[in-house]
């Protein structure tokens, strides 16, 4: 009986060490999965200012905390700060911009340091979590068009988004009509008729 109860301490003590790298590899790649968007960019506060409300009444919304995000039309480096003109969209659950044909409008992000204006060309979603400024009334054509400008504090670049045509699908002609993955015998989802 001695000898049997040594061998399996002996046993789980040398899977000790194989425990410990397991539980190692699992805290990694549970960490590896994280979110890298800011919180203050992925999680919703309650009476956030919309933009049509900010250009409406700039003066009520100053020093204001505002989440918003859209797509950059426009990047303009300056000597000590750098400046996004967005066409706003409202946010989903995680904060990324719903593109859609209704836009709620437009803003000025301002950034304190350079910004990469091929990174953060035209096109890009972009959200941002800042304090509102002023508005500024620039012509967009001839229209005199007043943007509300916000102080960025945090910002999520997204990924761009592939599109349909970008995935890689077999020619047409691949496809064998007579092919049958189960033959001779029937598929596992229909049952064999008698």
């Amino acid at each position: 009986m001695n000898f049997y109860t040594n061998n399996i301490s002996n046993s789980v003590m040398n899977m000790k060490p194989l425990l410990y790298c397991f539980i190692f590899i699992l805290a990694a790649s549970i960490s590896a999965c994280s979110s890298h968007i800011p919180p203050e960019i992925s999680q919703v506060t309650d009476g956030e200012p919309q933009i049509t409300e900010v250009r409406a009444q700039a003066d009520t919304f100053t020093s204001q905390k505002a989440r918003w995000g859209g797509v950059i039309i426009d990047t303009e480096n300056r000597q000590n700060s750098s400046k996004l003109t967005i066409i706003a969209f409202p946010l989903d659950s995680s904060g990324r911009p719903e593109i859609s044909d209704q836009s709620t409008g437009r803003f000025i992000a301002v950034f304190d340091d350079f910004l990469e204006p091929q990174l953060y060309s035209r096109e890009r979603e972009i959200s941002i979590y800042g304090t509102i400024l002023k508005t500024e009334t620039i012509k967009v054509g001839e229209y005199p068009y007043v943007y509300p400008v916000i102080q960025v504090k945090q910002h999520y670049l997204w990924p761009v988004r592939r599109k349909a045509e970008d995935y890689d699908y077999p020619p047409y002609w691949w496809y064998d009509p007579w092919y049958h993955p189960y033959y001779p015998w029937h598929s596992p989802y229909y049952p064999r008729r008698r």
